[in-house]
This record gives C-alpha cells, structure tokens and sequence, in this order.
C-alpha cells in the first residue's frame, strides 16, 4: 500500500512538471576551437555562463547534435540548448532537441549577437527579420516561421575598411574584453526578469545604456 502511495506520488509530481510553461534559450555560436572567444560566440557564452550559475551542467546529445540541460524557475520549466552545429546550421540542432525531447508547446528564446546594435546594447524582440544572421535564417528554415523571441546582443559595426563576415568571427579588443563580462552579468540577469515577466525584461534589455559598459 506505502509502495502504490509513493508511485502515485512520483507519478503527481511529474505531471506536475510537465504541466509546467516550458521555455527553450538558444544560444547561437561556432563550436569549433578557432572560435572560441569571438564575437559571434556571444550567445552561447552568455547561456554557458547561465548555466553554471544556476548550478547546471550541459550534456551532450547522443546524436552529437546539441548538448542541452534543465531547471525549473518558478511555476516554469527551462531549457537551456546550445546546438553543436556550425552558426549556419544553428536550426538543424534546434530541430534535434524538438525532436529528441517532444516539445511541443513552448516559447524559443534566441540569443545571439547583432551587428546593428551599437557594442553593449541590448533587445529582446519577437518575431522580426533575420537582420542577415545566419544562425537565426537557419533557425527561420527549421521551424517554417519566425515567431520566436531573441534576445540581441550589441557588437556595433565594423570600421568601413573590415568584412562585416570577418569581423563577427573575430575575437574582442582588449577594451572589449573587459566590458564583455559585464555584458554577460546583466544579460544574465534579464533573463531572469524576462522569465519572471517578459514586459519587465523586454523594458530592462532597452534601458541598457551604452554609457554603462564604455
């Protein structure tokens, strides 16, 4: 009778959690060493960094194509993705993890960086154009549609004499480097806000003044 009490238990609780809103943060980014460090990486290092603040360690799908981890916030159930393909290919691991784990119903959340945002700013915007990010045109061709939250990670432009191309896939200035982990704190903690109230995070991400990280 103790044992059929304890299974009715589990079995209340996990329908608990599977009731729970379930929320997907992307974090866009090139896998391969040579990219550590780079601008384009922004996304992902700032979900990294998430992840082990909120005490989580990423695992590695068994089909190599993502690596992925969970938590619950609140009355929500979080998951943290982090595709192992090349930018370009960034939807093809978001289209694993959908397949792989059955979501169905749940709000995407994008990170990644922008180029037309000054170095610094932020925006957390639904359903707007590609802006030319590769990483978020393959997400676009994966899912058949655009709407999804991203959350925009300033780099500003490139002077007039550097590829746009070249300059996401090359590392911060020193000045930068030390401005990015403070980028990386408060994206942070916009994250919880959006999750707390999308409204409030949304307002937070546009009040990030350059001022603060110059």
């Amino acid at each position: 009778m103790k044992n059929l009490k304890m299974v009715q238990m589990m079995q209340n609780q996990q329908k608990k959690v599977e009731n729970k809103p379930n929320f997907v943060l992307v974090g866009l980014w090139n896998p391969q060493p040579k990219y550590i460090n780079t601008r384009h990486n922004i996304g992902a290092d700032i979900l990294f960094s998430y992840c082990q603040k909120k005490g989580k360690e990423f695992q590695l799908d068994s089909s190599g194509s993502f690596q992925s981890t969970k938590y619950e916030f609140e009355d929500k159930l979080v998951n943290l993705l982090i595709p192992m393909t090349s930018m370009n290919k960034s939807g093809q691991g978001l289209k694993a993890f959908l397949m792989s784990t059955g979501i169905r119903d749940y709000e995407l959340v994008v990170i990644h960086d922008d180029i037309d945002l000054a170095f610094g700013r932020f925006r957390i915007k639904k359903a707007s154009s590609d802006g030319g990010h590769n990483g978020i045109k393959s997400i676009d061709s994966s899912l058949g549609h655009s709407n999804y939250w991203r959350f925009k990670i300033g780099l500003g432009r490139p002077p007039s004499t550097v590829d746009p191309a070249d300059y996401v896939l090359s590392k911060f200035n020193n000045d930068e480097t030390e401005e990015v982990e403070f980028i990386i704190e408060d994206s942070m903690e916009i994250i919880d806000s959006f999750l707390e109230n999308s409204e409030n995070g949304i307002k937070k991400a546009s009040e990030r003044r350059i001022i603060d990280v110059i």
